[in-house]
């Protein structure tokens, strides 16, 4: 299947760059290893609404929404593009 976006990294960057263009009819991929860099951190702060939230719970919740709206996730690491 083409895409229209292949978003490398499942963060909340590019969870949130997915839900936007997947809410706009894109086609929309995220690739992601699934090694979050915050993932040792116990609470977030200063996400809107998700304020003491662990970053596990942060990263469902942003997976959840971006499946809805039609995106596609895969697990692994991107080593080029063609």
């Amino acid at each position: 299947m083409r895409f229209d976006v292949v978003i490398v990294g499942g963060g909340a960057a590019g969870l949130s760059a997915a839900l936007v263009l997947a809410r706009a009819r894109r086609r929309v991929m995220i690739v992601d290893a699934g090694n979050p860099r915050n993932g040792v951190s116990e609470h977030l702060h200063g996400y809107l609404t998700r304020d003491g939230q662990s970053p596990t719970q942060l990263l469902a919740a942003g997976r959840k929404e971006v499946l809805e709206y039609g995106g596609e996730m895969t697990t692994g690491t991107a080593i080029g593009i063609e």
